[in-house]
């Protein structure tokens, strides 16, 4: 779908996206964005985070977080990477939360 948006909607659809990214609730992001509801929001922000996401598929509500987990881990990578202890603290804690979301941890059947 976000293939199929002119470069208007495409840039809405991105504020839309980057609104859900920093924590909006979706009935403000449809009203500052003038979608015609929440459900327009989602599906265009939705769109737009798909072709961000490079992972296994799954729900949208987990590209979401993984998305914003990506954000989060590279604004205090710099600053882990230049030996401050709270930062790397962060990032690593960044890094558990997405391995526990995206399930990484869970012992393999095989």
């Amino acid at each position: 779908m976000a293939d199929d948006l002119n470069e208007e909607d495409r840039a809405r659809a991105v504020q839309a996206l980057n609104l859900k990214l920093a924590g909006v609730d979706w009935h403000t992001i449809a009203s500052k964005l003038n979608y015609a509801d929440a459900v327009d929001a989602i599906e265009a922000a939705t769109a737009v985070a798909d072709t961000q996401y490079d992972g296994l598929p799954m729900d949208p509500l987990r590209v979401l977080e993984v998305l914003r987990y990506d954000r989060l881990q590279a604004a205090v990578w710099p600053h882990a990477m230049k030996g401050d202890l709270a930062a790397v603290d962060r990032a690593l804690t960044i890094g558990d939360r997405r391995a526990r979301l995206l399930r990484l941890n869970r012992r393999s059947e095989d």
